[in-house]
Order: structure tokens, then sequence, then C-alpha cells
């Protein structure tokens, strides 16, 4: 009778530790971050609507132009990236690039609500003046919002008080992230001969549908 009494309460006191046993944990998000998800989810472009966004920044490869086709006579004409190559992939977008339409309608929609409009590409300037000519022209920008940063762009953002970036890159989620800007993610299209660097919704910025 008393094995059997012990061996009853050794039962019930299993069961009361497994239910006082901590429920696992599980990670919670921030404000910031939920904030982010809910955008994602319901298509919201959350630099077209904060009120706080005044200044604007776009990348241009893969993210306002389909560029290939320049980088391409860029790697048949000269070695890669060298000067010489740049002034070539430069001179070429007019030519052969192609404009991405649904960004061209983006940087309407912020121009419709006052926004200046800056543009920040990692190639090097040698022959610059030539896209910058050509970008100017095309939307319609001066010439002096236009900007060459191959080696990063965090802190050139910061310097132009950027508010919101938009990029093709995990490089240029990154970059809008540390210097405090809104990252907006344009999708690269799958004929892109730049491959590299590409993992659309894995920083937790918002993601232009249908913009490839």
């Amino acid at each position: 009778m008393k094995k059997f009494k012990s061996l009853f309460l050794t039962l019930i006191a299993a069961l009361f530790l497994a239910g006082c046993a901590a429920a696992p944990v599980v990670p919670q998000q921030s404000a910031a971050q939920a904030s982010a998800v809910a955008e994602r989810l319901a298509g919201i472009n959350p630099a077209l609507e904060d009120p706080s966004v005044k200044r604007v920044g776009l990348d241009i490869d893969d993210t306002l132009l389909f560029s290939s086709p320049a980088f391409d006579k860029g790697f048949a004409e000269a070695q890669a990236y060298t000067d010489e190559f740049w002034t070539i992939v430069n001179a070429s977008d007019e030519e052969l690039s192609l404009i991405k339409p649904k960004t061209i309608e983006i940087i309407n929609a912020h121009k419709e609500k006052g926004h200046e409009i800056f543009l920040i590409t990692a190639r090097n300037e040698a022959g610059g003046e030539v896209l910058k000519k050509y970008m100017a022209s095309l939307l319609d920008i001066p010439e002096g919002n236009i900007y060459f940063a191959p080696s990063g762009k965090t802190e050139l953002l910061k310097k132009l008080q950027i508010d919101a970036f938009y990029g093709d890159s995990d490089s240029d989620i990154q970059y809008a992230q540390e210097a405090g800007a809104i990252p907006v993610r344009i999708m690269r299209s799958p004929d892109s001969g730049y491959k590299s660097k590409y993992n659309p919704g894995s920083l937790g910025e918002f993601i232009v549908p249908d913009s490839e």
C-alpha cells in the first residue's frame, strides 16, 4: 500500500512539474518590423505613404534601367571594369538599355508629392557625364542630383539626407538601412546579367510588385 502511495505521489509531482515548465520563447518583432511586414502584405509602398519622406534616392542598374546590354557592350570592347570599360557602358545606355516602366511610375508618384529625386549608382564615373545628361533629360532632374558611388552608398545617403532609397540588390537595401532611409526593393529582371546579391525580402524590406 505504501509502495502504491509513493508511486502515486511521484506521478502527481511529475505532472505538476510538466505543467509548470516554461513555454517556448517566441521571438517578438519590433513595431517597425511588424509594420514593414504588414505593409509588404498589404502592398503599400512605405516610401510613398510616409509623410516624412522628402528626398528620394534610386539606384540605376536593374532599378531604373535594364542595363545588361550596355554592360555586354563594355565587356565585348574593353577589359572589364577599367576606365575604358566604364566609359563605354556610361555612353551606351540611351541606345541600348531599357527603361523600367514601374520605376518611372514610382518616380512620377514621388514627384507629384513634391519629393526631390536623386540617382546614386555604384558605377565608376569614367565617362559619366554622358550618363548624367541622359538621366537628367529622361527624368527632368538636375545633373547635380546624379552621383557615382563605387565604394559604397551609405555615407552619401546620409550626406544627402535621403529619406527613402530604391534598389535591386541586397547591398542597396543594406545601404539604405545603415543610412536610416526607408529601403524599397525593385525586382531584378530574370534576364539581367548580374545574378549576385539578390535575395528579395530577406532584409525585411518592402518589395515593389511587378517591378522586374
